[in-house]
């Protein structure tokens, strides 16, 4: 008899122990993201810029969604995908860095993934939250969707008066996922906080790969046009300037 109680409550100990959620590792990686033209901090309204194509234009809003945040290991193929990953990047005259923290679990990282603009499943339901809510002024409607990327300013032809430069790309086709591997593999295991400083370089929309003429197109929102931005933000509008523990 006591021989079988014994056995019973080692059972029921294994049981309950199974059912004991095991404390996770927090660590914690920040996604630090500099907003510029041309290498210097971004400036609304006030300072005139030009593209590749010799167009002078003024920016008085920029803002995009940055979304589905993944790290990665290339070498193992073991990724963690931060849940629930939409945020708003918006510059705004008293700051032109932000900081994006995310708890990961313990792993080696070396490549960080995230898209521009929301993806297909949330793009076409607006009935959202958060950055998503629709009142941030980067919805059109149910049907159409998300404004992934709001550029909104003024622009200056050779001749003539200065008339709006609105580019509001959007649409399931201009959805853009860009991969960074990291100069330094991220070891969580060894340290709680990594920052990965990210350049965001907005004269890349505009200059290559794809050449875009403003004074021949100054209002954007889907189409060609809007797939070669798309294209161009994709290609090179990021860059890691620094991994730091």
């Amino acid at each position: 008899m006591k021989k079988f109680i014994l056995v019973l409550l080692l059972a029921v100990s294994t049981v309950w122990g199974c059912d004991i959620p095991q404390p996770a590792v927090s660590n914690q990686i920040a996604l630090n993201l500099a907003i510029q033209f041309d290498g210097q901090p971004l400036i609304l309204a006030d300072k005139q810029y030009q593209n590749a194509n010799g167009d002078v234009f003024s920016i008085e809003r920029f803002q995009f969604y940055l979304s589905n945040v993944k790290f990665r290991n290339t070498i193992t193929r073991d990724s963690f995908a931060v849940p629930n990953s939409y945020h708003l990047v918006v510059r705004k005259e008293n700051t032109h860095l932000f900081e994006l923290p995310f708890e990961v679990p313990e792993g080696k990282y070396d490549m960080v993934e995230f898209a521009v603009g929301v993806d297909p499943k949330r793009n076409l339901s607006t009935d959202q939250v958060g950055d998503l809510d629709p009142s941030n002024n980067m919805a059109w409607d149910w049907n159409t969707g998300y404004k992934f990327v709001l550029l909104e300013g003024r622009l200056f032809p050779p001749s003539g008066s200065p008339r709006g430069l609105v580019f509001h790309i959007g649409g399931d086709e201009n959805y853009r996922i860009i991969r960074l591997p990291l100069s330094t593999t991220i070891d969580t295991g060894n340290r709680t906080q990594t920052k990965i400083a990210i350049e965001v370089e907005v004269s890349a929309m505009f200059n290559a790969p794809n050449v875009i003429n403003l004074n021949r197109q100054s209002t954007v929102m889907m189409g060609p046009i809007a797939a070669q931005v798309a294209d161009n933000y994709a290609a090179n509008m990021f860059r890691i300037r620094a991994v730091n523990p």
